[in-house]
């Protein structure tokens, strides 16, 4: 199974947050802050989400080291010398949805953890160089890369999914099989909604993909035909279901 990149629609999503707001069940003495809109980070965020987007046009173009080299690693360092020194508990958010849930998880951790959610560039930028280094099947790199991009944005279905590919390139079928029915779980969350149905479709089809390769081809039936429920027709999940077919006959054929 080959995953696909989401293209602009996602990738220009600037979703920082529209208002400063302290979740209901805070706890006194945590500070929790969500980035402004309008101000100076607001507008540095954005062109830093332009310039993902850049790297991510010459990873089409075939340009992957120097899209590493150029704008990931332009971004990347931008946010890690802001931010890598915070006392805070930074997010990398979508939006307010997403924002304020990362926000809560620290206010209601034991002890409560200050933190900060700012917009998405930063954590788009690590997912970048992991997509990259899957393009390149160096798939231990994009490991790295993408646990950095969850830590900062764990609910993040694009994110789960591109690290569920590493470790199925890696055949770690249980690890792969978990993190794409995180993505499934978090796709109504973290996903723009007109692409809320693809991306639970392909995070399914992972699923299923893992599924068949754990020889548990029952729930992979399962898996492709919830994908089906989400786009009739779609034709990944019925050539796979052709293909477990074709399997399960051979298998009972050499009873």
């Amino acid at each position: 199974m080959k995953r696909a990149w989401q293209g602009m629609a996602w990738v220009s999503m600037l979703a920082l947050a529209a208002c400063a707001s302290t979740p209901e069940k805070a706890k006194p003495g945590t500070r929790i802050v969500i980035a402004q809109p309008g101000s100076k980070n607001a507008a540095d965020a954005d062109a830093d989400v332009r310039r993902v987007v850049d790297g991510l046009q010459m990873i089409q173009a075939g340009q992957i080291q120097a899209a590493i080299d150029g704008p990931f690693d332009e971004v990347v360092h931008r946010y890690e010398s802001r931010y890598g020194n915070s006392k805070k508990k930074i997010y990398s958010a979508r939006g307010t949805e997403d924002a304020l849930i990362y926000l809560a998880m620290s206010a209601s951790a034991k002890p409560p953890v200050s933190s900060e959610a700012i917009g998405p560039a930063w954590a788009m930028a690590y997912w970048g160089r992991g997509y990259a280094y899957n393009e390149m099947a160096r798939y231990d790199d994009a490991i790295v890369e993408l646990r950095k991009a969850l830590a900062l944005a764990p609910y993040d279905t694009q994110y789960n999914m591109e690290l569920g590919f590493a470790y199925e390139q890696k055949k770690q079928w249980n690890t792969s099989l978990d993190l794409f029915k995180s993505a499934e779980a978090f796709a109504q969350l973290t996903a723009p909604a007109e692409e809320v149905a693809d991306l639970t479709c392909k995070a399914l089809r992972g699923q299923g993909f893992n599924l068949v390769e754990l020889h548990q081809y029952g729930a992979a039936r399962d898996a492709y035909n919830a994908c089906l429920k989400k786009i009739p027709g779609e034709p990944k999940s019925l050539g796979e279901l052709q293909y477990i077919d074709e399997v399960q006959a051979k298998n009972q054929a050499g009873k």
